[in-house]
C-alpha cells in the first residue's frame, strides 16, 4: 500500500514535519485556515489537514495535482471498484500492447516490457474514464505513477536516465492509503503568484524552488504520464515541450518573482523554508535568492523571526552538503 510520502521528490519536507511544528509552537501560531502555495509532494499540507486546519493546496504540476485529487480530496470514490481495476492491471495481459510510451521510453528510464505496461496501462485508464469519477481516475493514475517511479532507471529524478541497460523489475500496482479528514482542501494546479491574492488565509507556507534547476525537468516523465498528450520529445534525455511549467523561481527573476508573490499575499502569517545550497559546487545548485534577500523583503511586511536546523541534503543523485542548514522565517504580517 503506497503513502502519500512514498516517492522520491527533491525538496521533500516529510523530516521537516516536527521542525515545522516546533517552529510554530514556539512562535504561539494559532491557525485555523492554511495555503501551501508549492506544495511538492503534499505532505505539508497533509500534515496540516491531519492537524484540522482548512488547507488550500496548490502546485504548477499536472501530476502533483492529480495525486493530491486521489490522496487528499474529500470526493466519492469505490473502493471496491479500485480494487477490481487494480488487481486487473496486476493478473492480466489482455490490455498490454506497443504504445507512445514503449515507442519513445523503452531502454532508457524503463525496460521495454515496463515501458510497455505503463503505456498500456495509461491508455486503457482512458478508454474506461467515464465509468470513473475523478477520484477514481486519480487514485488509479496515482498508483501507476507511483509504481512506475519505483522501477525507473534513474537516481530518483528523470533529469537524466542511468547509462546502464534497465532492469526488467516486474511492476505492481498498489492501493494508496486514503485518510479521512475532518475539512476538505481546496486544491488548485497554477502559477504560485497567479493565485497568491486570491486566498485569504492565517497562515500562508512557502516552500518555492531556489535555483536553477527546474521541477519540471526533474519529474518530466512523471508530468508526460499523467497528461497524456503524447507530446514529442527530444534531445538525449526525452524531454517533452514544457517551458510553460517552468518555474520564475529558477532564473535569474527569482526574487523579483517572490517579492511579487509576496506582496499579494492577505495572511497574518508567511512561513517560508529555505536551504543554504547557496554554497554547492554546482552553479545548477547555487540558490538564486540569497538568505540576506529573504530576511531583507520579508522585513518589509511585518516582524520577522529566522529558526535554523541542521539537515542532511541530497542533491542530484550526486551532491553532498557538509553543514546543511534548513530555515524557516516566520513573518507576523503587519
Amino acid at each position: 500500500m503506497y503513502k502519500i510520502q512514498n516517492r522520491r521528490y527533491i525538496g521533500n519536507k516529510l523530516k521537516l514535519l516536527p521542525f515545522i511544528d516546533k517552529v510554530l509552537d514556539s512562535e504561539g501560531i494559532d491557525f485555523n485556515t492554511c495555503a501551501d502555495l508549492f506544495a511538492g509532494t503534499g505532505v505539508v499540507s497533509e500534515h496540516f489537514l491531519a492537524q484540522n486546519k482548512k488547507v488550500c493546496i496548490n502546485d504548477n504540476l499536472f501530476s502533483n495535482y492529480v495525486f493530491y485529487n486521489a490522496w487528499l480530496s474529500d470526493k466519492e470514490y469505490s473502493p471496491k471498484k479500485i480494487s477490481k481495476w487494480l488487481d486487473y492491471y496486476n493478473k492480466s495481459t489482455d490490455f498490454i500492447r506497443d504504445n507512445y510510451f514503449s515507442d519513445i521510453f523503452s531502454d532508457t528510464y524503463f525496460s521495454h516490457s515496463n515501458a510497455k505496461f505503463i503505456g498500456s496501462v495509461r491508455e486503457h485508464l482512458e478508454t474506461i474514464k467515464e465509468s470513473l469519477t475523478q477520484r477514481e481516475y486519480c487514485i488509479l493514475l496515482s498508483s501507476l505513477l507511483y509504481s512506475a517511479d519505483k522501477v525507473a532507471n534513474t537516481v530518483g529524478h528523470y533529469e537524466a536516465f542511468l547509462s546502464s541497460v534497465p532492469i526488467n523489475t516486474k511492476i505492481e500496482l498498489l492501493p494508496l492509503e486514503i485518510k479521512q479528514y475532518n475539512y476538505p482542501p481546496i486544491i488548485t494546479c497554477n502559477d504560485a503568484n497567479v493565485i497568491a491574492g486570491k486566498v485569504n488565509v492565517d497562515l500562508t507556507y512557502i516552500d518555492p524552488p531556489y535555483n536553477a534547476r527546474q521541477y519540471i525537468n526533474f519529474y518530466h516523465i512523471l508530468e508526460n504520464i499523467a497528461e497524456w498528450k503524447k507530446l514529442p520529445v527530444s534531445g538525449k534525455t526525452l524531454k517533452m515541450p514544457r517551458n510553460e511549467k517552468k518555474s520564475n523561481y529558477s532564473k535569474s527573476k527569482a526574487l523579483n518573482s517572490l517579492t511579487d508573490l509576496v506582496s499579494k499575499l492577505k495572511t497574518k502569517y508567511i512561513v517560508l523554508s529555505y536551504n543554504n545550497t547557496y554554497k554547492a559546487n554546482s552553479e545548477a545548485s547555487n540558490n538564486k535568492i540569497k538568505f540576506n534577500e529573504i530576511k531583507e523583503l520579508l522585513y518589509k511586511f511585518g516582524t520577522l523571526k529566522i529558526y535554523d536546523s541542521e539537515y542532511k541534503f541530497f542533491n542530484s543523485g550526486k551532491t553532498f552538503f557538509d553543514g546543511h542548514k534548513e530555515f524557516i522565517f516566520v513573518c507576523k504580517v503587519k
